[in-house]
């Protein structure tokens, strides 16, 4: 029997996925109410990225309204349209990281088009994870788009002398179709695990928000190890990527 990247037609290397949008389709028929289609949801993209670049709305808008759109979003359409995009290897950042993909939409002509964003996929095995760490200059949001990810989510709330100080605030499990979004006003550490087989992400990131800074900067810390605070704060080190894949296994 064929595995659920098989039925996508990706091999446990990565390779890309020409989608089978049945494996979606259901799941986007079931929910009630018309569904956004998948051309309107990128330029609804564009145009709240654009929006959020120029100032005229803040990380917190944003986050909503990317929430929002991909709750409306025909979900079965949205990755037909990723499936004929031109997608690039991208490779693994750490060893234990899942498989990225870079999307670049197309328009009329074949040709890709350039948007005020970026997308990629993020295919996992069972035993990749995203461990914990925060960001700078950027907002970015994860779709499920297969399986299932036990999501954490902390606050970045202060640093501190080879640590941040962040809080917890989110630990659920996101299903088929949920979105995870974070910026530096919300949920600014983020940490995903599959849930029970492979699983894979559709993401939307924006970089360079702040001018005169980086494009981004992304730090791995260590909750677990960190020292709690008597308000639930926790002082996590920071520690280098390859560290914590060794740190944070599925199991963790």
């Amino acid at each position: 029997m064929p595995t659920p990247f098989e039925l996508l037609g990706l091999t446990r290397r990565g390779a890309l996925p020409a989608f089978a949008v049945f494996v979606l389709l259901a799941e986007a028929r079931a929910q009630e109410g018309p569904r956004v289609r998948a051309d309107h949801w990128i330029e609804a993209q564009e145009e709240i990225a654009r929006a959020l670049a120029g100032g005229q709305i803040s990380p917190l808008v944003w986050m909503d309204e990317v929430e929002r759109l991909t709750r409306e979003v025909d979900l079965a359409e949205l990755m037909a349209t990723v499936g004929r995009a031109r997608l690039t290897n991208a490779g693994r950042g750490a060893s234990n990281d899942p498989f990225k993909r870079n999307v670049r939409f197309l328009d009329a002509a074949g040709q890709p088009r350039r948007l005020g964003y970026a997308a990629a996929l993020f295919a996992f095995e069972p035993h990749n994870v995203i461990t914990p760490h925060g960001h700078r200059h950027m907002v970015s949001a994860h779709i499920v788009v297969e399986g299932a990810f036990r999501v954490r989510n902390f606050d970045r709330v202060g640093d501190a002398d080879g640590a941040m100080i962040i809080r917890p605030t989110r630990d659920y499990v996101a299903e088929l179709g949920h979105v995870s979004t974070m910026s530096t006003a919300r949920d600014n550490i983020h940490w995903f695990v599959p849930q029970g087989g492979p699983a894979m992400t559709f993401d939307v990131i924006i970089s360079g928000l702040d001018p005169g800074q980086p494009n981004y900067e992304i730090r791995a810390v260590d909750p677990v190890g960190g020292a709690r605070r008597a308000n639930g704060d926790i002082v996590a080190p920071l520690i280098g990527f390859e560290e914590a894949s060794r740190r944070y296994t599925a199991n963790v």
